[in-house]
């Protein structure tokens, strides 16, 4: 194949793979590919948060299937990101959500705190980095492959828990 064959077969497949912008009515725009990730799709809304931007595969690695969203309130915000677990490259990525179920941990100090807790049957882990960074790291398994993590600079724990219940995580159950 000559070099200015494969530039134009590169740029074929580079095309396949572009995501679409779809307006949400405000400055942002939410990324969508073709097809929702999995089963799951986000919420256009969180509480008073936002979506503006909803990637799939945002690491574009083979064997790695993985779902981004990010929710905007003013200054506030909130990522989720999902790892599908059921590939060898999965597995890697989610290798410390799956240790959670055994993890217990109940540390604090000015800094911050590090915990696990019970929430709705599920074993998570709860971060929180004190000021000036103000934010929280909450990771948790679901259906035993689906490693979830979200970051956030909510005011509370309580209202970042409020916002995962308003998810509806369990429709990635048994994709």
């Amino acid at each position: 194949m000559a070099c200015g064959e494969r530039k134009k077969e590169k740029h074929k497949s580079d095309d396949a793979d572009v995501n679409t912008a779809v307006d949400t009515g405000e400055d942002s725009a939410v990324y969508i590919e073709a097809d929702s990730w999995r089963s799951w799709s986000p919420p256009k809304s969180l509480s008073e948060y936002s979506l503006v931007r909803f990637v799939t595969d945002p690491f574009k690695l083979n064997g790695l299937y993985s779902a981004s969203a990010r929710y905007e309130k003013g200054d506030k915000w909130l990522t989720v990101q999902i790892i599908d677990g059921s590939s060898d490259q999965g597995k890697r990525e989610i290798r410390e959500h799956l240790e959670i179920v055994d993890m217990e941990r109940n540390y604090s100090s000015e800094y911050g705190y590090e915990k696990t807790l019970v929430r709705n049957g599920i074993k998570a882990k709860e971060d929180y980095l004190s000021s000036p960074a103000n934010q929280y790291l909450i990771k948790f398994i679901v259906d035993d492959h689906y490693g979830i993590s979200v970051k956030s600079n909510a005011e509370s724990a309580e209202d970042i828990w409020a916002m995962i219940d308003e998810l509806d995580l369990g429709q990635i159950e048994g994709s």
